[in-house]
């Protein structure tokens, strides 16, 4: 009888445990792997929150969903994105955000791209997102880093 009162709550322990996966997979992944920019946005966008149009698009995105197992916990990401984006849009990016000093920009050079980020002078910062742009050539530069 012991035993049968000790299986419920067992069980109901083991299978609260087993919950599906929330969010996108874990990954270790570069824009470097799609041909295409649509497919290269498609991608992305499993892992930011907003929805930008974009003439070139390369990134690196790190992301280990820590919602399975045992004990879930947050998870933890590291977004990298080099664009050029239509000139109009350049505001959207930096909205809500504080001006902030020219950080070290080393973590740009993971990013597998082509585009001409040197002219990238404005800097915005608030918590672990860092934005940069050059309006001239309507390049952003995106981080987000959370830990």
């Amino acid at each position: 009888m012991h035993a049968r009162r000790l299986a419920v709550p067992l069980a109901l322990l083991i299978a609260g445990c087993a919950q599906p996966q929330s969010g996108p997979p874990s990954t270790n992944t570069t824009s470097a792997q799609f041909a295409q920019l649509a497919d290269k946005i498609a991608f992305l966008e499993q892992y930011v929150q907003f929805r930008r149009s974009y003439q070139q698009l390369d990134f690196c995105v790190q992301y280990s969903n820590n919602a399975g197992g045992t004990v879930p916990g947050p998870s933890e990401f590291d977004v990298r994105i080099v664009a050029v984006v239509p000139s109009a849009e350049l505001n959207v990016w930096t909205s809500g955000l504080a001006k902030a000093v020219p950080p070290d920009a080393g973590w740009l050079t993971d990013v597998p791209t082509q585009i001409d980020y040197f002219g990238v002078k404005q800097w915005f910062q608030k918590g672990g997102l860092t934005v940069g742009i050059d309006p001239k050539k309507s390049v952003v530069v995106y981080r987000n880093l959370g830990i």
